[in-house]
Formats: structure tokens, C-alpha cells, sequence
């Protein structure tokens, strides 16, 4: 088995990278009966609220222009798109400033008139530079690099969120935040400075016309879809702490900081290797159908045992290991899983849309899921005033969304692979 894997460039590409997320994983798991022992559940609501606007602008601040550096044939048109992503990722930045210092009465509250917002467009800014950089050096193959860039990530993030709390009595957990991103940009730049793969000098007017057409459908409709499922997925940070309270939504938080990490681990090293791998099969007209059912079916058989400890003990679980004041969290897990196992195993059927060129589709799917999302956590709310039936009706319709995804995908793959 062993001779087998390593001869396998697919398994051992993906591996490379779950060693890195591994680490980061162990010690972000490590930390956490520690940072919840050191800060609050309101605390942890309000740092929750921070990291869920900058990820979800983040994550559309090159307006998805990355994703199709992995697409280009030639390196030419790689860099230009790197160019054409920082400079649209900075402008999104600022402009984000911007319209925090002119409605900062109206978005104070929300934070409890903390001084945390004039941050947002900093941590907007990180989030899009560490999500160019991992489109680039997937591109490259530097699977190695990325894979430390997560474990620094997350031994910064986890070292200065203690130490600030710990020795200096001072909130560090946005602070460990921003400075852990801003450590793996400098990172990656130096490493592709290094290895000389910023070719920068290819870069021309005329070519950088040509990729932001070529590639419209990334910001008409790849940018929106991943923006309506950033809100989708998290509306229960945002909905939670308004209908109920900072408390209850910084429960649930580290409830989806904790299933988050075999997605983290396994789910996101597949995804971003697949997206390689069947990138390159598609470009050379081979089909990837096989691929992908074999990456489907692997990431199931995987995620069956935790779904199953977590349902029957998510209780015990956390208030054994972060503190029998979390034991709330837990509780929320047990029933979260669910969508969460659906989502783990539904990562090949998520790139797979971009490969396909089927990003308007995808849109309009996550546009449905994220109103069905808000009105389930808004009945929960109104009609039974509880949380816990909130979260069992967004569970119920995220698992939906995620096993109509895998169906769609395998039924479309299957059509155009005949």
C-alpha cells in the first residue's frame, strides 16, 4: 500500500499539503481548551463577527480573478492575473475603509462600539493576499510552501491570542488574527521572490484586457456566488447575535471552529489538488469523472466516524476539553454535523462548477441557499424562540443544498464524459 501511494503524485500532492494543515489543525485544537478558559463567549461572539465580514469580503477581493490562475495555459497569463487580483483585492480594501469611516455610528453598535471595525479592511486585505498567493503556488505545485504557511498560521495565531490574554490581560484575538495573516503573505512573497516565479516584466496593458475578458464569468458570477455563500454560511454568526445574543453566537462559533477542522485538514487539501489535477485533465480534453467519484466516495468513508461520535457525545466532548461552560457548543455540534459532513465530502462538487464553466448555475443556487438559510434561522426564531430549533431547521436546509450539489454535479459530469 505504502510502494503504492508513493508512486500516486495525486495522493502524495494532497498529502503534502494535509501534513501542514495537520499541524495547524493539532495546534489549533491544542489552544482552544486554553483560549476558552482565558476569554468569554461574548468575547468569542465578537471576534466570530469580525473574522465572518472579513472572510466573507475577503473571499471576493480579487473578484475570484485567482481561480483562474490555475486555468491559464500560459505562465504569461498567470501573472498578469496575479497582478490584475492584488490590485483589485487593494482596491476593495480601500474602499472598505472608506465606507467604514463614513457609517462608523451605524456599524459601532454592532461590535458594541469597539474600535475593532477600523481593522476590517485590514484583515479584507490579508484574507484576499493568502488566497492569491495559495492560487499561485497551487499553480506551481509548491504544495510544500503551503502547507508551512498553514502551520505557521495557525502556531502565530494560537501563540499570540494566549500570550496577549494571558500575560499583557488584553483582547488578542484579533490582533493574532491579522498578524498571523500578514506573516504568510510576507512568507509566500518572499518564497516566489526567492524561486522567481513573479513575472512581473510579462505584464502589458493589452494582455491584462485580455484576461479580465477572457475570464469575465469569474467576477459576474463565480465572485457572486461565492459572496451569497460566504453570507450563507455565515448568517447564523450574524442572526444569532442579533436575535438572541453576542453570547449565544460566540457558542456557536467555536462550535464551527471546532467540526471545521477535518474540512480544514482533508477537505480543502483535496479540493485544492483536485481542482489541479482536474483542471489539467479538462484543458487536455480528459475526462475527471472518475476522479471525482473516487474523491467523493473517499472523503464519505472518512467523515462517517467523526459524524457519528460527535452526534452521540458532541456534549461530553467539549465540555471535557474546552471547559464545562462550553458544554452549549457541544450540544450545537451534535446537531451542525450533519451539514458538516455533507459539506466535507462535497468539495470536488464545488470546484467542479468552475471547471465546468458552470459558475451562473452555481449562483443562482447559492443565492436560494442563502435565503433559505436566513428564513430558517428567522422561523426558528419567531415561531419556537429558540436557538437550538434555529440551528435544526439551517441544518436541515444546508444538508439539503449540499447532497443536491453532489447530485448535480455527478449527473453533469456523467453527461458531458459519455
Amino acid at each position: 500500500m505504502l510502494s503504492n501511494i508513493k508512486k500516486n503524485t495525486y495522493v502524495i500532492q494532497i498529502l503534502t499539503l494535509m501534513s501542514g494543515t495537520l499541524v495547524a489543525q493539532v495546534v489549533m485544537l491544542l489552544s482552544i481548551p486554553i483560549i476558552t478558559r482565558l476569554y468569554s463567549a461574548s468575547e468569542f461572539g465578537l471576534y466570530a463577527l469580525f473574522i465572518s465580514i472579513i472572510n466573507i469580503v475577503g473571499n471576493i477581493s480579487s473578484l475570484k480573478y485567482e481561480q483562474a490562475i490555475i486555468l491559464s495555459k500560459k505562465e504569461k497569463d498567470a501573472s498578469t492575473l496575479l497582478f490584475i487580483s492584488f490590485v483589485i483585492t487593494s482596491i476593495i480594501a480601500m474602499v472598505s475603509f472608506l465606507v467604514i469611516l463614513s457609517f462608523d455610528t451605524l456599524i459601532s453598535p454592532y461590535f458594541n462600539n469597539s474600535d475593532i471595525i477600523y481593522f476590517i479592511p485590514l484583515g479584507i486585505l490579508f484574507v484576499g493576499l493568502v488566497q492569491i498567493f495559495n492560487a499561485y503556488s497551487s499553480r506551481n505545485q509548491f504544495y510544500k510552501v503551503m502547507a508551512k504557511v498553514r502551520m505557521y498560521n495557525a502556531l502565530n495565531i494560537s501563540f499570540l491570542q494566549i500570550i496577549t490574554q494571558y500575560f499583557l490581560n488584553f483582547n488578542g484575538l484579533i490582533l493574532g488574527k491579522l498578524t498571523a495573516d500578514l506573516f504568510s503573505v510576507f512568507y509566500f512573497l518572499r518564497y516566489h521572490w526567492k524561486k522567481n516565479t513573479l513575472q512581473l516584466r510579462s505584464i502589458s496593458r493589452r494582455r491584462i484586457q485580455f484576461n479580465l475578458t477572457k475570464h469575465s464569468n469569474f467576477p459576474k458570477f463565480q465572485s457572486t456566488t461565492v459572496f451569497f455563500n460566504s453570507i450563507s454560511q455565515n448568517i447564523p454568526i450574524f442572526l444569532l447575535g442579533y436575535f438572541y445574543s453576542l453570547e449565544i453566537a460566540g457558542f456557536y462559533a467555536l462550535t464551527v471552529r471546532v467540526l471545521q477542522a477535518p474540512i480544514g485538514l482533508i477537505g480543502n487539501s483535496t479540493r485544492e489538488v483536485f481542482y489541479q489535477k482536474a483542471s489539467n485533465l479538462n484543458i487536455n480534453k480528459k475526462s475527471f469523472f472518475e476522479l471525482y467519484c473516487k474523491t467523493t466516495l473517499s472523503l464519505l468513508k472518512l467523515m462517517i466516524l467523526p459524524l457519528i461520535v460527535i452526534f452521540f457525545f458532541g456534549g461530553e466532548i467539549y465540555s471535557t476539553f474546552f471547559g464545562a461552560s462550553w458544554y452549549t457548543s457541544g450540544k450545537y455540534s451534535e446537531i451542525l454535523i450533519f451539514w458538516f459532513f455533507f459539506a466535507f465530502i462535497n468539495s470536488p462538487s464545488i470546484v467542479a462548477f468552475s471547471i465546468l464553466g458552470l459558475q451562473k448555475i452555481q449562483m443562482f443556487i447559492e443565492i436560494i441557499s442563502m435565503i433559505l438559510r436566513f428564513l430558517s434561522i428567522f422561523v426558528g426564531y419567531y415561531l419556537f424562540k429558540s436557538e437550538i430549533s434555529s440551528l435544526i431547521l439551517f441544518t436541515i436546509t444546508s444538508t439539503i443544498v449540499n447532497i443536491y450539489l453532489i447530485i448535480f454535479i455527478y449527473f453533469k459530469l456523467k453527461k458531458v464524459f459519455k
